[in-house]
């Protein structure tokens, strides 16, 4: 299963799972994850998750900046959109997010 975890100090505090379709995330209470902080813009974010074109039954997911304010960071580079892989950092304001994705990972070990 795949999802996108919340941590704080390297605890999980929420999470939630990546299924296809979009995610919204900022401050405004319509977003799917909603953030209560000052730096976070009202619609902030988005996750985009589709099919793998080259692998059957695989998806893939995307974070993409909505135009924000203070940007969003992957790995601790701004991006406007790129995709996401096991382990990846997502910042956005002051929180921390982590895509975990097993199936990935169990994919890499054996090749």
């Amino acid at each position: 299963m795949v999802y996108l975890a919340l941590s704080v100090e390297d605890v999980i505090i929420n999470k939630w799972p990546l299924v296809e379709g979009v995610l919204l995330i900022g401050r405004a209470s319509s977003n799917d994850i909603q953030i209560n902080d000052a730096a976070v813009s009202s619609k902030h974010a988005r996750l985009i998750t589709e099919p793998d074109p080259y692998i059957d039954g695989q998806l893939i997911t995307y974070i993409e900046d909505l135009a924000s304010t203070n940007g969003t960071e992957l790995n601790g580079n701004k991006v406007s959109r790129e995709r996401l892989n096991h382990d990846d950092m997502v910042t956005i304001g002051f929180n921390q997010f982590q895509l975990i994705d097993k199936q990935q990972n169990s994919c890499n070990e054996t090749r």
